[in-house]
């Protein structure tokens, strides 16, 4: 089928189906889920179609002039126009005749469907017919929803007034039962079924599959129909019409629950069946009158003065004999109508012979209601009321109808043991206030009265009032707290008594009276003596208990025997205690006789257990729990009562009583919250689980008893338990031994994940017992992993706080996430469950009308994938089964977030965990598994989810959350399907930015995301932040090859929102902590929009983005972005604080241990909590006081505070940094000069920065991001020559000394090893910056010399001498000294030392004054720098990395920078520079000569560029005054001198620019001593010579001896020999070209490239003949 895409607008997106999910959304979520704005477009879209609502029998309604598909490309229904197609039509033509729906709402529904999802022909008719019963049933639905509530936003009372208007919802119930006629008219349709497979081309096996899914539909449809009409006939006069339609369509709903469902729908789980039959059941008591108000018939019930349906009424219940309520109903419907008749004779004489002559019947009404009583009984009436109720329970609704039938009921019935448990177990699915309303009522209080005077008789009175105590332990405790009165059964001729005349108290009369059922009450007697009686269920006839002598009583005559007589004595007990010594007595006789208990003694246990569960239940406060269950020990021989549960649990286990262990497991589970010591201490020494090699008995009940039988509710009960152990095993307060804890669990952990493995191949005779397994199951573990590895993250799980569950988790990690097979079971178990889904029936009957069972599986074992995958990636495994199985079944996980809106969130957070985790080894991709196909539908129903007009906000948060971490994994294919709308192709990749072809044309999910944006106002902060995060990683996914299109409203929708929030002031300690977590929202929100912003100037040029760079080159913008940059701080005192409070209280522990790691998304997004706060709570276990509760909830409260408190610092932090980000981009690529206001914002940074006292943790991000900011803002200064007023730039260079000398930086303490460079090298910068911008350098150093000098000498003086001595201990502590020793980080302390240099630089081209160089140089010298670097030259061995001699050359650079001062270069000639300079061990090995460029570069480049420039330097500086240091230095470098002149005439000669570089500065030092007459000296001095250490070697010229120095350059001679072999080489240019080489990188590149080789050739050239000229020049 080909899609057409409608217009893109509310009406047309619009469906029951979404009006449906998003009202339960708000209803479960409120405002945080859900859009209050999205509540206007359910207005218009109910209004348009609430027609369709009141009559939902329209959907069902097919036109029987159908013959044809419609050919109308458009369809116009109720005011809404839809675009259709062809396809959709015959599709919807298709699926109306099949089933008999309407055709237009079929053609609604696809033409929907395919614009939202555009499945492009890939949709099965199975998929569209399920979409179309999805709608149909939806509206139902939506009417429950809108008549069960009327404060819904927007809507409030509008429709609920409608809907509740008696007229509307009459005419409602009676179009629901036509729909109920319906569908069991149409269920399973196959007549006809060759001619339809062969008209619509299906298979047989296709149709079955269509009829499956039709069927599990209509059963969720007939289902949520008669749940609709309960609450619509709930207390509503019905009409006659309707009473005889209902009972009408009744008798055919019974007959196809019986005879026809369980044949259709193969394995239906009876209680689905019977959940259908309570409901039909429910409703009929509601028809015939049952008005809960007043727990009575309404006798104004139209049909109950109206003899003609009355009659047809009874007929029909006639035939329904199988219904025993409906009976008993009609029964008391009888008795009621036959009291008011006797009661007005008159009145209803004409209705009673109308009746009796249609009805034909000869008996009076009072015994006709006895024989409807008596078929009831015989059907076991009070069994079915139970029946009833557990399967309506999860609806508060019905148990608190059955709670009104059940107080009607005792007005014809007393309270037997039956009746009793009757009571229990409807009051216990029932809400308090209707519990107390039927313990409260006048008839219940008359038959209680008869129950508490008869006590302790067993059955006339102790059982039923422990049932009916079971219901509600505050009534069980005020009656049995205290009685009053003692029945048994006595001979009376063997009791000695006296006739009492006296009246009785008020008190006693109250405590006697009984009534008027209770038979012959006689008079008061009083005991002569003593009289023992037998204790309650008392076999041993030896015991015996007095009743004391002037003991007054009353006599019952029970029968015309004397033996028959019941004395009610005036004895006060207590109540618990005669129960506790029954229990007793009971379990005596359980454990130690061999013969079959009998069952009222069973069922007598059975009760007592129930009641003890729910008194240790956390409901009890447990004061009035450990009360209760000291009173019914206080009879037990030196015994606890529950240590006798406990006994009676370990003989039915043993007895494989399957019941009995099932209620004593369910005690357990109750028992463990508040008194877990006795569950451990009974496991501990139970047979239950495995011991000593032993199979447990758990096992043997499962094996023999439950797989046989295909019932599990014992290991269901002992799963819940498990659970519940784990919990309490983290409780750190409690004294059982952790080691016993640790065996238990890893015994119930191992059975619990075999059984995991297996348990989707067993027999379930019930499937949701299979389904509460599973969730059990799932919970359990999710519940160990969660605790075990969630908190901690630093510690080992056996040094955790919950290290009791360490080899739990190992285990459940091995079962799960074992990479041993290619498949494992406990994943494969996974697997099927999350995929469960597409099985059709097994989704109707995890259906939630069903009950939630289902659904909570599936969600939980989503949960527990997330997390299983999650750990996987946090513990560094490798891929596991799971994972694989994940992806290979993701396709289908796909086509279940189509269909399914209940699973799309824990769907796309699972995908999301996927592609966020690392892999080691290769990355799977997703797109690779999904194919083409289900990729495309993916993405365009997440376009659909996100385009749709009633927001679901977590779900939409969701979706951004996972297409953020799409774009920024790895998962590149399925990242350009979503940003291209199509596969990955060279085209889409390099091409152009993608853009809509039309309607039916590809789109960016960026457009979507951008659309969105424009409604940020509207989506909560949470949601919003989510958005834009996704839009940034799309942005970027394109940044670095295409511009990012200016999207005006976009921006303008982003700046409005950013311009609104003005951070506050305010101190936390002044906000409250809801206002704290508004403000930190909101600075989340500011952040990602600065973010966004940010990338958009980055990518854009200036006349883009005009509104941001409007902002930013606002003279105001200092104003809007200081409050930023003011972090709270207080929160690091406060954690301080904490964490000292939290060491005190409990020394061996620490509050980092409790830290959480987020492996799971919170249920809130309001969470922020760091701490595991339920587990920090259990230190406080056994805690009662009232200071030390209070210091519980103050410490759980600051460590929530704190929490709260660092959510919101680092919000605020991330806002800083996403201004930095902004203002870094516009000023990198601003074209102008920045205006004033960003002076204002370096002044306001430094000075902050001088503010703030530390800088620790995160305030150290925002510190550095200040100080960053200021460099690029000066940055941009010098670049566009700003000018700045001297004297501020002399306070800001100031404070970037106060913050440089500060803590903070800690420069000293850094820059020795170059670490924390970020901190400190901003600032060197800025420094160097400031000296570029000043003007007048004269008046800047005058004003500034003091600190230019502090700073000079902290910054450099100290600097270098902490790098160099640094690197001299590194090399000291080297025990092996190589030439390829490496000394740590050597790069970045060069770098280091090269920016200080230039720091230098600049003061040097200050030009300061002689004074101002003097103390420069008395800072080097008195910090120890100078030495430092002549040490380290001199220690050139130590130094040699990779046979190259690099600090070498850094030294002697350090060195010619520094004596390029003269005043430095005085203090380094009196530290020996001369000395080093010539007897370090790299000196001398240049010493040797021969040094060339070309094959020793780097010891050249240290001889030209260092020493020579050096020389030079000082000479040019000192002149004679150091002429026998030059010659010395002259005679010690001779070789290299005589090497370098003679190398010009080598047959071997290579050119290059070093090697005239070289010979210039040769040249120039020559001509310098020339100028000074070295000549002279050196004849005239006794100067060791070049040889043998004497200048005794001369040779005479025309002008006089001549002293040999500088070889080769010291005679005319000489240098007109050197003249001539320069003109060989000029006279002859291609011997020259071809001798060539480069010196440098760039060099090379010329030679190398023919066009440019040219100028580097004639370069040389010119640069020989400069060196000829020079030879003759006089200085």
């Amino acid at each position: 089928m080909m899609p057409i895409a409608n217009k893109n607008n509310d009406d047309v997106l619009t469906s029951f189906v979404n009006v449906e999910n998003f009202i339960r959304t708000y209803a479960k979520e409120g405002t945080d889920g859900t859009s209050t704005y999205g509540f206007t477009t359910i207005d218009q879209f109910i209004d348009r179609n609430f027609e369709l609502l009141l009559d939902s029998q329209k959907f069902n309604t097919i036109d029987s002039g159908l013959t044809n598909p419609n050919t109308n490309d458009k369809l116009t229904l109720r005011g809404t126009n839809y675009k259709t197609c062809k396809e959709n039509n015959e599709t919807a033509f298709h699926i109306s005749k099949l089933f008999n729906l309407n055709y237009p709402e079929s053609i609604r529904v696809l033409s929907q469907m395919t614009d939202s999802w555009d499945y492009n022909n890939s949709a099965s008719l199975e998929t569209l017919t399920e979409c179309v019963l999805k709608e149909r049933n939806s509206t139902i639905n939506v009417v429950s929803l809108l008549f069960n509530d009327n404060n819904l936003p927007v809507l409030e009372n509008k429709y609920f007034d409608k809907l509740t208007d008696s007229k509307t919802k009459l005419s409602i119930v009676k179009n629901l039962i036509k729909s109920i006629e319906f569908v069991l008219t149409t269920f399973n349709v196959n007549d006809n079924v060759s001619t339809k497979v062969s008209e619509f081309k299906l298979s047989n096996a296709e149709f079955n599959d269509l009829l499956k899914m039709k069927n599990s539909y209509d059963l969720i449809y007939l289902t949520n129909i008669l749940k609709l009409l309960s609450n619509l006939i709930l207390n509503t006069l019905v009409p006659v019409e309707i009473v005889k339609s209902w009972f009408t369509v009744s008798i055919d709903m019974v007959s196809f629950l019986k005879n026809n469902l369980a044949s259709i729908i193969i394995n239906i789980p009876m209680n689905i069946i019977t959940k259908i039959e309570s409901l039909v059941s429910i409703n009929s008591l509601l028809i015939l009158g049952l008005d809960t108000t007043i727990s009575s018939i309404n006798i104004d019930a139209p049909y109950f003065n109206d003899p003609v349906c009355f009659t047809e009424v009874q007929g029909i219940i006639d035939d329904l004999p199988t219904d025993p309520i409906l009976s008993y109903m009609w029964s008391f419907v009888l008795y009621t109508k036959a009291f008011l008749i006797e009661e007005d004779t008159t009145k209803h004489a004409a209705f009673l012979d109308q009746f009796l002559k249609l009805s034909q019947i000869n008996i009076s009404l009072e015994d006709l209601s006895v024989l409807y009583a008596q078929r009831a009984e015989s059907h076991n009436v009070l069994e079915a009321m139970i029946k009833l109720t557990d399967s309506l329970g999860t609806d508060y609704l019905y148990p608190t109808i059955m709670s009104s039938f059940l107080t009607f009921q005792l007005n014809f019935i007393p309270i037997t043991v039956e009746v009793s448990n009757v009571i229990k177990r409807i009051l216990l699915n029932t809400p308090r206030e209707f519990v107390e309303k039927f313990l409260t009522s006048e008839i219940f209080d008359r038959r209680l009265s008869v129950i508490l005077a008869k006590l302790p008789l067993v059955d006339e009175a102790l059982i039923p009032l422990i049932n009916i105590c079971s219901s509600n332990i505050e009534f069980a405790n005020f009656h049995l707290h205290e009685l009053n009165t003692y029945a048994t059964s006595l001979d009376l001729s063997k009791v000695e008594y006296d006739i009492v005349d006296e009246e009785l108290t008020e008190e006693e009369n109250n405590k006697l009276s009984t009534p008027n059922n209770v038979p012959n009450m006689t008079e008061m007697i009083r005991l002569n003596k003593d009289v023992m009686v037998q204790p309650p269920l008392e076999t041993d006839k030896n015991t015996l208990m007095p009743i004391p002598k002037d003991t007054r009583a009353k006599i019952l005559q029970t029968g015309s025997s004397t033996d028959d007589n019941i004395l009610v004595f005036l004895y006060d007990y207590n109540g618990w205690s005669t129960i506790g010594y029954a229990f007793q007595k009971l379990c005596e006789i359980y454990t130690q006789r061999n013969e079959q208990m009998n069952d009222k003694y069973h069922g007598m246990i059975v009760s007592i257990i129930e009641l003890l569960s729910n008194v240790v239940s956390t409901e009890v406060p447990i004061n009035m729990s450990s009360s209760i269950l000291a009173d019914m020990s206080c009879a037990i021989d030196h015994e606890s009562v529950i240590l006798l549960v406990f006994k009676i649990f370990e003989a039915a286990i043993r007895n494989r009583d399957n019941n009995m262990a099932c209620i004593c497991c369910d005690f357990a589970n109750a028992l463990v919250p508040n008194y877990p010591q006795y569950v451990w201490q009974y496991l501990a020494r139970s047979d239950l689980l495995d011991r000593y090699g032993k199979t447990g008995l758990a096992s043997t009940i499962l094996g023999i008893l439950e797989l046989s039988n295909g019932t599990y509710r014992f290991t269901i009960a002992l799963s819940k338990l498990t659970n519940l152990l784990v919990e309490e095993s983290l409780l750190l307060g409690t004294n059982m031994p952790s080691k016993t804890k640790e065996d238990i669990l890893n015994k119930l952990i191992t059975y619990f994940l075999n059984i995991y493995e297996s348990y989707h191949f067993w027999k379930f005779e019930d499937i949701y017992e299979r389904f509460e397994l599973g969730s059990q199951l799932t919970k359990l573990f999710m519940n160990v992993l969660y605790n075990i590895y969630s908190i901690d993250p630093q510690s080992p799980p056996e040094k955790k706080v919950t290290h009791m569950l360490a080899k739990s988790g190992k285990l459940l990690l091995n079962g799960f996430l074992g990479v041993q097979s290619s498949e494992s079971n406990c994943a494969s178990s996974l697997i099927k469950i999350l995929t469960s889904y597409t099985d059709k029936q097994v989704y109707a009957l995890g259906n939630l009308v069903f009950g939630p069972v289902y659904n909570d599986l599936v969600i939980a074992s989503f949960d527990l994938s997330i997390l299983l995958v999650s750990l996987r990636n946090s513990l560094h495994m490798k891929m596991s089964s799971l994972e694989q199985l994940i992806f290979t079944n993701s396709s289908q996980l796909v086509d279940i977030f189509c269909l399914s809106r209940s699973l799309k969130r824990p769907i796309i957070n699972l995908l999301n965990t996927v592609v966020s985790i690392s892999w080691i080894g290769e990355n799977p991709l997703i797109l690779s598994y999904l194919g083409e196909t289900h990729a495309k539908i993916f993405v365009h129903v997440i376009e659909a989810d996100l385009e749709n007009p009633l927001d679901d906000f977590k779900l939409s948060n969701d979706i951004y959350e996972f297409l953020g971490a799409l774009l920024e994994s790895r998962q590149h294919g399925l990242s350009i399907l979503f940003l291209t709308g199509d596969i990955a192709t060279s085209n889409n990749i390099d091409g152009d930015e993608p853009t809509n072809k039309g309607n039916g044309g590809n789109k960016s999910i960026l457009t979507v995301l951008q659309n969105n944006a424009l409604k940020l106002d509207l989506l909560p902060d949470y949601v919003s932040c989510a958005l834009l995060d996704a839009i940034a990683f799309a942005f970027n996914s394109w940044v670095h090859k295409k511009s990012i299109k200016n999207d005006v409203a976009f921006i303008d929708t982003l700046m409005k929102i950013f311009k609104q929030f003005k951070p506050s002031n305010d101190l936390f300690d002044d906000m409250t902590n809801d206002k704290i977590l508004e403000i930190s929202n909101k600075f989340r929100l500011a952040s990602r929009i600065a973010e966004i912003f940010a990338l958009y100037v980055y990518s854009s040029d200036n006349t883009l983005s005009s509104s941001i760079h409007q902002l930013l080159g606002s003279d105001d913008l200092f104003s809007v972005i200081k409050p930023y940059f003011e972090i709270q701080n207080e929160y690091i005192d406060f954690l301080e604080n904490i964490d000292k409070e939290f060491n005190k209280k409990f020394p061996n522990l620490s509050l980092s241990r409790f830290r959480l790691e987020p492996l799971i998304k919170p249920q809130s997004h309001h969470n922020c909590d760091m701490f595991n706060l339920d587990l920090i709570s259990t230190l406080f276990i056994g805690k009662t006081n009232a200071i030390e509760l209070n210091e519980k909830v103050s410490l759980i409260e600051d460590i929530k505070n704190v929490s709260l408190r660092l959510q919101y610092a680092n919000h605020q932090i991330a806002a800083a940094k996403a201004w930095g980000a902004l203002l870094t981009s516009y000023i990198k690529g601003s074209a102008g000069q920045l205006k004033d206001t960003y002076i204002d914002i370096i002044c306001y940074f430094l000075q902050t920065n001088i503010d703030e006292e530390r800088t620790r943790g995160l305030l150290a991000d925002v510190f550095q991001e200040r100080m960053e900011l200021c460099f690029y803002i000066l940055y941009s200064f010098r670049k566009y020559k700003k000018s700045i007023p001297e004297k501020k730039l002399i306070k800001i260079f100031n404070e970037l000394i106060i913050i440089f000398k500060s803590s903070s930086i800690s420069y000293l303490k850094n820059v020795s090893s170059s670490t924390n460079r970020e901190l400190y090298r901003p600032i060197l910068r800025s420094v160097l910056i400031i000296f570029d911008l000043v003007k007048n350098n004269e008046q800047f150093v005058d004003l500034a010399s003091d600190s230019i000098l502090e700073f000079f000498e902290w910054s450099f003086s100290k600097g270098v001498y902490l790098i160099l001595s640094n690197i001299l201990a590194d090399m000291t502590n080297t025990t092996t000294l190589s030439e390829s020793a490496v000394i740590c980080d050597m790069d970045e302390r060069i770098q280091d030392i090269f920016l200080l240099l230039s720091i230098f630089n600049k003061i040097k081209q200050l030009n300061p004054p002689s004074s101002f160089n003097i103390v420069l140089a008395s800072s080097l010298d008195d910090v120890g720098t100078i030495k430092v670097i002549l040490n380290l030259y001199s220690s050139f061995p130590s130094i040699r990395l990779n046979v190259e001699p690099l600090l070498g050359n850094l030294i002697l650079t350090l060195v010619s920078e520094l004596c390029s001062v003269k005043e430095i270069s005085s203090k380094f000639i009196t530290n020996g520079l001369f000395a080093v300079l010539l007897e370090s061990s790299l000196s001398v090995i240049l010493q040797e000569g021969n040094i060339k460029p070309s094959t020793q570069p780097r010891l050249h480049n240290i001889w030209s560029n260092g020493l020579l420039c050096i020389m030079l330097l000082l000479l040019s500086e000192f002149g004679g005054s150091i002429l026998p240091e030059t010659c010395l230095f002259a005679s010690y470098f001779h070789k290299q001198i005589q090497s370098t002149i003679y190398s010009w005439s080598d047959n071997d000669l290579v050119v290059s620019t070093a090697l005239i570089r070289e010979t210039t500065q040769l040249i120039l030092l020559q001509r310098m001593l020339e100028k000074l007459n070295y000549q002279g000296y050196l004849l005239n001095s006794n100067v060791p010579n070049i040889d043998d250490k004497k200048f005794n070697d001369f040779n005479e010229n025309e002008n006089g001896q001549i002293a040999h120095l500088m070889i080769g350059l010291d005679s005319m001679e000489e240098k007109k020999a050197l003249n001539m072999t320069l003109n060989k080489l000029l006279t002859h240019p291609k011997y020259l070209n071809s001798r060539i080489i480069a010196s440098t990188q760039e060099e090379q590149h010329m030679l190398d490239d023919e066009t440019k080789r040219s100028g580097l050739v004639s370069h040389i050239n010119s640069s020989i003949k400069d060196l000829q000229r020079s030879l003759f020049e006089v200085l």
